[in-house]
């Protein structure tokens, strides 16, 4: 029978397909990570890889055990919590990817504190990709993202309503403008947010949908220095509404009507399925759907 050391070693290596990376996120050899990979494999009569020249590709037998390896490891992570927890404090592992994180989440934890002071919550905020990959290895218990989850571990569920916008400074040539077109767009420069977060995603497919290339001249995760760069004309940037609504009322940036173009998006709720609900969690969940967050 497999130990829950050795299935927490086989996931490290499925998630990073190199027995060398899965050693050194564990802080254990590389000779053990394949001592345990060779052991597993006996014990269940099955190949879990093939080995490839660059990387592990874990096989149907890989597979299988991954799913049942990941619900163990829930399943274990949730008993030890629990029971440390005993007539203590409820623990609430909370994600938010960055527009989240600067808009909305802080007003939520508050409001949840508040209706239930018993909670401990604890926040992480980075972008989708990043709070997708904490979510799979079990480090989060809930996370609201605004990117698209791809896998299908995770839960994903619609619950509040975004918009992006175009935005230029005082001094650029759309300032003036009435309304911008797709074709307005071609070969300008842009500020955007990182490779993986959400709002780089849309409007990516935005662009190739319409066949409009473009120069990305500037890209970080922080909104501040996106929209400060955009402030000194240094090119265009797209950002939730939510986040550039300050900086429009103090006049320091420009929203462009963009023509034919709908930038519409969710904010989605996101749960491991492995995971069981708590209480914690269904509270969190409950204040989401009934808070008013038009944006």
């Amino acid at each position: 029978m497999a130990t829950l050391k050795q299935l927490k070693i086989f996931i490290a290596v499925a998630e990073y397909k190199k027995m060398s990376e899965a050693a050194k996120k564990l802080y254990i050899s590389q000779p053990t990570v394949s001592q345990v990979i060779s052991e597993l494999e006996n014990e269940y009569h099955a190949q879990l890889f093939e080995r490839g020249s660059r990387e592990l590709k874990i096989t149907s037998s890989g597979i299988l055990l991954l799913h049942k390896a990941r619900e163990i490891v829930a399943i274990h992570d949730q008993l030890e919590q629990s029971m440390k927890d005993i007539q203590s404090l409820r623990p609430l592992r909370i994600g938010a990817t960055l527009t989240i994180g600067n808009t909305l989440m802080g007003s939520f934890v508050e409001s949840l504190i508040q209706k239930h002071p018993d909670i401990d919550v604890t926040v992480f905020v980075d972008n989708t990709k990043i709070i997708e990959h904490r979510m799979i290895n079990n480090e989060l218990d809930l996370a609201l993202v605004e990117g698209i989850i791809v896998r299908q571990e995770i839960l994903t569920e619609p619950v509040i309503e975004d918009s992006l916008c175009l935005i230029c400074g005082k001094k650029h040539p759309f300032a003036k403008k009435p309304s911008i077109t797709m074709e307005d767009l071609r070969h300008q420069n842009f500020i955007l947010r990182e490779k993986g977060s959400g709002t780089r995603a849309i409007f990516e497919n935005i662009m190739m949908t319409h066949h409009v290339p473009y120069i990305t001249k500037w890209e970080c995760s922080s909104r501040s220095s996106i929209v400060d760069a955009v402030r000194h004309n240094l090119g265009l940037g797209i950002l939730s509404r939510r986040c550039v609504t300050e900086y429009v009322e103090n006049g320091d940036i420009i929203v462009c009507p963009l023509e034919d173009v709908s930038m519409q998006r969710y904010f989605y709720l996101c749960r491991n399925q492995c995971s069981a609900i708590t209480s914690q969690m269904q509270d969190f969940i409950d204040l989401v759907k009934s808070a008013d967050c038009a944006g």
